[in-house]
């Protein structure tokens, strides 16, 4: 009787303390597979749909739910917004720390957190880095019919970039302002890369500067019509998709502009980021990375992703994080550089 007792006092104990905790004893023991069964993870996208961080969103989106433990539904939401910077910011401080909301950005914000941090005002090491799903060369490339068709034309004749306000046309086409001068003009301010290629059908934009894997996924019939022309490449090899477009070091500039652009283009190493909000329960942050990994060897995933001409060359999260880092403690006057480049 007395131990019987004494069993009912330590039930009790246990009960009031995980009460104390705010748990139940079925909360204690849930595992991550008991908290993601039966609910949706909201997989934030940067961008409207027809861009490219759409369209690996999309594909990544419809795989990855079946490795997360419990198999949840995953839905895309389009959040568009000065350079995905809207969805970056809801997902890094609004959205809910309880592994139920993941996303993708552009990666040249963190660049940008660097040089006008208050424009930014975001804590990247805090993020939970899940994995990158690609690389790309940025490149910038004109309208054929411009009669642009090298960097030496530009300097010839004259061009207009058409741009996003935060994305790669405006890092990568300042840098060009920079050493063109008035013979390039930089037209920024379009919500999406897939607006700027509407006005440069249209006529009223000349050329832009993105990442060129992109446009045999988004507009193939450009590459096989021969309508655009690539002139300058930002990598410091030639991606063997363009194995004749001169590198932007071999355009003659300064060694000092060199430091600068290897700083404004360390991004390209992790052009499709994936991320969830900072402060995630422990399992569940390892379980979504653990995902990420597996879905990017998926073979279902790689068909869908070669049928939609996506290059998927993938990156762990605690790599992608490495690397954020690595761009956030460049040299001071490689920034100062690159901000008048920027400016």
């Amino acid at each position: 009787m007395r131990s019987t007792l004494y069993k009912m006092k330590a039930v009790l104990a246990l009960l009031a303390l995980l009460c104390g905790l705010g748990l139940t004893p079925a909360a204690a023991q849930q595992t991550v597979a008991d908290f993601y069964r039966g609910k949706t993870v909201d997989f934030i996208i940067g961008y409207p749909p027809g861009a490219g961080y759409d369209l690996y969103g999309r594909v990544l989106a419809q795989f990855i739910g079946r490795h997360i433990p419990g198999s949840p539904n995953v839905v895309v939401k389009n959040m568009p917004g000065a350079a995905s910077l809207t969805g970056l910011r809801f997902i890094a401080q609004q959205a809910p720390k309880d592994g139920l909301t993941i996303g993708i950005f552009n990666p040249t914000l963190v660049n940008l957190s660097v040089l006008e941090p208050k424009q930014v005002e975001l804590d990247f090491a805090s993020l939970t880095w899940l994995g990158n799903m690609s690389t790309d060369t940025k490149v910038c490339f004109s309208w054929r019919s411009t009669g642009v068709l090298t960097a030496d034309d530009i300097r010839a004749k004259s061009l207009i970039i058409g741009g996003t306000s935060q994305g790669a046309g405006f890092a990568y086409g300042s840098i060009m302002k920079a050493i063109f001068g008035d013979h390039l003009k930089v037209v920024l301010g379009y919500p999406s890369n897939s607006d700027v290629w509407l006005a440069l059908e249209r006529g009223e934009a000349e050329g832009n500067c993105t990442g060129w894997g992109v446009i045999p996924a988004m507009r193939p019939e450009w590459v096989t019509n021969n309508k655009v022309s690539v002139f300058v490449q930002f990598a410091k090899k030639p991606s063997p998709l363009l194995p004749n477009v001169p590198l932007i070091y071999d355009l003659g500039i300064s060694e000092e502009m060199k430091a600068a652009i290897a700083f404004l283009t360390l991004s390209d190493s992790f052009t499709r980021p994936v991320i969830a909000p900072p402060g995630l329960p422990a399992d569940r942050a390892k379980a979504l990375k653990e995902a990420f990994d597996k879905t990017m060897k998926d073979p279902d995933f790689l068909e869908q992703a070669k049928k939609s001409n996506l290059e998927i060359d993938p990156m762990d999260g605690e790599s992608l994080a490495n690397l954020v880092q690595e761009i956030r403690k460049t040299p001071k006057s490689a920034v100062e550089l690159a901000k008048k480049l920027s400016q």
